[in-house]
């Protein structure tokens, strides 16, 4: 299983971002990013993000890390600069160019049934019948997974009800899917639907193997919110540098939010000592948190002590 290593915009040369390169002016960040990484069995991407520099979240609950990744030539070179020779799990959607991460002796693909079930809702409008009851169909999955975790079930018993309850109903979907299939008009909506379902059928299920996996990959989704809200506001990046950086600086805030920090304490701090501190490790979100945070909060609080003094005064 190998460390994410997060693509970093080039001050020298932009073709060397188009090539999935970094510069030797980066390699601090570089590493610094790499190493508050966790060895953690399976990873999140969304492909909906920012053309330059789009964020992938990676970790557990408790080991998150939102990393740039530079994906606006549409190959697969990047891809394989941040993953290649992982071999664990990686939540998904289905974009293409993440294909060449799903070879043989790679990377576990585990699909996204919100995406599968969006599908359906779109045909809707055309196929209420046939959609309708797809869509109840995988409404059983979604109450088996809140039940899981209203119980706060540990992975192995979540596995358990997963084995004993969503298996059969993603049987008996399966079976549904395949007689839709012949019923409805090939170049339909509801066609689509179904065809895009089987076609991810193997990536769609391996989350009843895992307990720690996910049904659905909205982790990814709600960690590019903030980019989707605001991309009007930097619709007109000047140069590939910008958009990259832009991409790294909320990536250092995602990472904070996901780790329980303020981003906004974090942030301040971090630029009141990022002229003196020289191991750029101690300035990554968990690096500040293992190292800075406590302090920062002590010098928070007597600040706040002494304005309330002078008010009193």
């Amino acid at each position: 299983m190998r460390q994410l290593v997060p693509v970093q915009a080039s001050d020298h040369d932009p073709r060397s971002l188009r090539e999935g390169e970094c510069s030797d002016g980066t390699t601090g960040k570089r590493r610094a990013l790499e190493h508050q990484t966790a060895l953690v069995p399976h990873r999140s991407m969304d492909a909906n993000g920012p053309k330059d520099g789009r964020p992938t979240r990676v970790g557990e609950p408790d080991r998150n890390f939102h990393g740039p990744t530079e994906l606006h030539t549409h190959t697969h070179t990047c891809q394989l600069a941040v993953l290649e020779g992982y071999s664990g799990f990686i939540h998904a959607d289905a974009y293409p160019g993440y294909d060449v991460l799903f070879l043989p002796d790679c990377a576990t693909e585990v699909g996204c049934w919100c995406h599968a079930r969006r599908k359906f809702v779109e045909a809707e409008k055309t196929e209420p019948e046939f959609a309708g009851e797809a869509i109840d169909r995988i409404r059983v999955l979604f109450a088996i997974e809140r039940r899981a975790k209203d119980e706060e079930l540990a992975p192995d018993a979540r596995l358990a009800l997963r084995q004993s309850k969503s298996v059969p109903v993603l049987e008996e979907l399966r079976a549904w899917l395949g007689a839709a299939e012949a019923k409805v008009l090939p170049k339909s909506p509801m066609a689509t639907a179904v065809r895009y379902t089987l076609n991810q059928w193997d990536a769609l299920t391996v989350f009843a193997t895992d307990g720690r996996l996910e049904l659905e990959n909205n982790a990814a989704e709600r960690a590019l919110r903030a980019f989707a809200v605001g991309r009007k506001n930097w619709m007109f990046v000047q140069a590939i540098e910008g958009g990259i950086r832009s991409a790294i600086l909320m990536s250092l805030v995602m990472t904070a939010k996901a780790i329980g920090l303020n981003a906004i304490a974090y942030l301040r701090d971090v630029l009141l000592r990022i002229s003196t501190e020289t191991d750029v490790k101690k300035l990554t979100p968990r690096g500040w948190q293992e190292h800075y945070a406590e302090q920062a909060a002590r010098d928070r609080d007597s600040a706040v002590s002494r304005l309330l003094d002078r008010r009193e005064a």
